[in-house]
């Protein structure tokens, strides 16, 4: 996914179980920063029947993030407002032109921290909590020279791994892109294993990543593995491709 979802949770939990989803939502999946490119804007709209306060904030990713912790690129504007039921604002993603590697994309996050009313006007229900939210979603910027991806399962490579009595599999990307994944899967024959999830699947440009795949796949050791892949293109749209798993590292 594109996205992330952080959450904090501030008040006691009236139910062991419950759905968290993020309120106010983004008119895109991620942002893309062509060189050249001074500024963008997004939509938000707030889908709750109360109101927010939103803060926003651009950084590198971290998974504890803070304002003005990071200093990035990029500036949203405005940095904090209010959003009433149903409504719309926009911001802007304003470039400051500080220099970033020409050989490959950089990425950044743009944080929208959803704070909701300290007393709701709404009653709270049985199986409810009340939470702030912060979503995450991933700004690239991107070379002019390089232009939008081209043939990106051509250029990704996956071998298995036995480290220490735990099956991993590695994505090389030889790639000036970052690859993000939707899914990962190791197929053996009529058998499918899934990777354990990750808070983010992508594998930055020129880069590897190790996902550990469930213990009971080394029992297929004999038989032909694949790798199915979902990924997740510039519009958000996902396509599905298989790889050999060449050049197989086996541990025993």
């Amino acid at each position: 996914m594109m996205k992330r979802l952080l959450v904090r949770v501030s008040a006691l939990f009236l139910a062991a179980a419950f759905s968290v989803h993020a309120g106010v939502t983004v008119s895109s999946s991620r942002v893309i920063f062509t060189e050249g490119l001074g500024q963008q804007s997004l939509m938000l709209v707030n889908t709750n029947d109360w109101p927010v306060m939103v803060q926003t904030w651009v950084d590198n990713g971290d998974a504890n993030p803070a304002p003005g912790s990071v200093k990035a690129p990029f500036v949203s504007v405005p940095p904090l407002f209010s959003l009433a039921p149903q409504r719309m604002q926009g911001i802007r993603l304003i470039y400051n032109q500080s220099p970033l590697p020409k050989d490959r994309e950089s990425v950044f996050w743009l944080n929208l921290y959803e704070i909701p009313p300290g007393s709701p006007a709404r009653s709270l229900q049985a199986q409810s909590v009340v939470l702030t939210m912060n979503t995450q979603m991933k700004i690239f910027w991107r070379p002019k020279t390089l232009g939008a991806p081209e043939n990106l399962p051509e250029k990704v490579h996956f071998r298995l791994e036995n480290l220490n009595g735990k099956w991993e599999i590695i994505c090389q990307n030889r790639s000036p892109w970052h690859v993000s994944f939707a899914a990962i899967t190791l197929l053996a024959a009529s058998h499918v294993y899934g990777v354990e999830p990750q808070p983010d699947m992508m594998v930055v440009p020129y880069g590897e990543k190790r996902y550990s795949v469930a213990a009971e796949a080394a029992k297929t050791r004999a038989l032909p593995l694949r790798v199915r892949a979902e990924i997740i293109d510039d519009a958000g749209n996902i396509s599905v491709s298989e790889f050999p798993l060449s050049g197989e590292e086996r541990g025993k």
